[in-house]
């Protein structure tokens, strides 16, 4: 039954199948503790992993794209497989994607492979919904253990597995659920190698768990969420101190938050009273015009004045002129012909001088010259 534990002395010592237990703690090694490994066996199994769906055909045509800015995955909308990849990595502080380095040598295998895992390493928090806590990156190498094989990620999840339990016995449990959680979904979905990620940025997320055949979490630990991730709103732009200039402290916004509203926008609200300058310029522009209408008048014949309304007659109306509504003036009445009465005989009388020359007054005893016989007649 214990057969398989023989080949570690630690197990050996700790079942009791060792001769001395205690001789056998105190010269133990790690080599020996995780018994003889070849470096070269913690890598990728290169020929099973290329026989995967899809995996060789990326190698043959030597599908290595360049990254993407994560302002432009960030730009491919709400939900996509960009977006959220652009999320996941400015909330870990990071601003690019891995890419291929310069002449890249594909005749290595192995080397692509191990790329290819390097950079779709975020795409597969994003799609597992594993975060970058200590139990998220443990679930990873988990989910890569039941895609891959390898042991190096095997390596990982047990050099983590004691330091939990020496460190922290109450996070065991989690870490245990977590582990075969993510172990579970690795085994029954699409080999993620065999997938060209990349092609795949405007894409939702809900869409390409299905397409990889993806089942959901059942726990809660160590979930991904990119809400949280979010980065805060950038503070608002700095205030100016005017402090000295003119009195007391005061503040101003950046220039370009105190350029002037346009003139059509800076009217007074209503309600508000005319200010003392505004009635100003309207009794100006109302003088103005009473003293044009004042040249019209002039420049026109003169009419004859109407007589005085009597005592008890109403007077005209007063019309308020205003800058807007300028009242025009009444038009002239239409008088009735005046029939021609006969003069009484008035009295002979000093006629009444006009200004610039004088009548003289007629003697009576002077007749006028009737003939042009008459010396007088001129």
């Amino acid at each position: 039954m214990f057969d398989p534990f023989k080949k570690l002395k630690l197990a050996s010592a700790f079942l009791g199948v060792a001769e001395d237990a205690v001789r056998a703690d105190a010269n133990l090694e790690l080599g020996d503790l995780f018994g003889r490994l070849d470096v070269r066996s913690l890598g990728l199994d290169v020929a099973r992993l290329l026989d995967q769906d899809g995996v060789r055909p990326l190698y043959d045509s030597r599908y290595l794209p360049q990254p993407e800015p994560l302002d432009r995955l960030h730009a491919y909308g709400e939900g996509t497989l960009g977006r959220e990849v652009a999320r996941y990595l400015r909330g870990q502080k990071q601003q690019r994607l891995i890419g291929p380095p310069a002449g890249f040598d594909f005749r290595d295998a192995g080397g692509y492979l191990a790329l290819r895992v390097r950079m779709t390493h975020p795409i597969i928090h994003v799609l597992t919904e594993y975060d970058a806590s200590p139990l998220g990156e443990l679930a990873v190498q988990s989910y890569y253990v039941a895609q891959l094989g390898n042991l190096m990620s095997g390596v990982m999840i047990s050099s983590a597995l004691l330091q939990i339990t020496r460190d922290m016995p109450a996070k065991l449990g989690e870490a245990l659920a977590i582990l075969a959680e993510a172990y579970q979904r690795g085994q029954t979905a699409k080999p993620f190698l065999g997938i060209a990620w990349e092609e795949l940025w405007s894409a939702q997320v809900p869409q390409l768990r299905e397409l990889a055949d993806l089942v959901p979490r059942n726990s809660n630990i160590a979930l991904l969420d990119l809400d949280a991730m979010a980065e805060p709103d950038p503070p608002p732009p700095p205030r100016v101190n005017l402090s000295g200039f003119g009195g007391g402290p005061a503040e101003v916004t950046p220039l370009r938050n105190a350029v002037a509203a346009p003139a059509e926008n800076r009217a007074e609200p209503r309600g508000r009273p005319p200010s003392q300058s505004s009635l100003l310029a309207s009794f100006m522009a109302l003088a103005e015009q009473a003293q044009e209408q004042a040249q019209q008048s002039q420049a026109k014949p003169p009419r004859t004045l109407e007589p005085e309304p009597e005592d008890g007659e109403a007077e005209a109306e007063l019309v308020d002129p205003s800058p807007r509504h300028v009242a025009k003036p009444p038009p002239p009445p239409q008088r009735a012909p005046v029939q021609p009465q006969p003069s009484p005989p008035r009295a002979p009388s000093k006629a009444n001088p006009q200004p610039g020359f004088s009548v003289e007054e007629q003697d009576p005893k002077i007749m006028p010259a009737m003939s042009p016989d008459d010396p007088d007649f001129f």
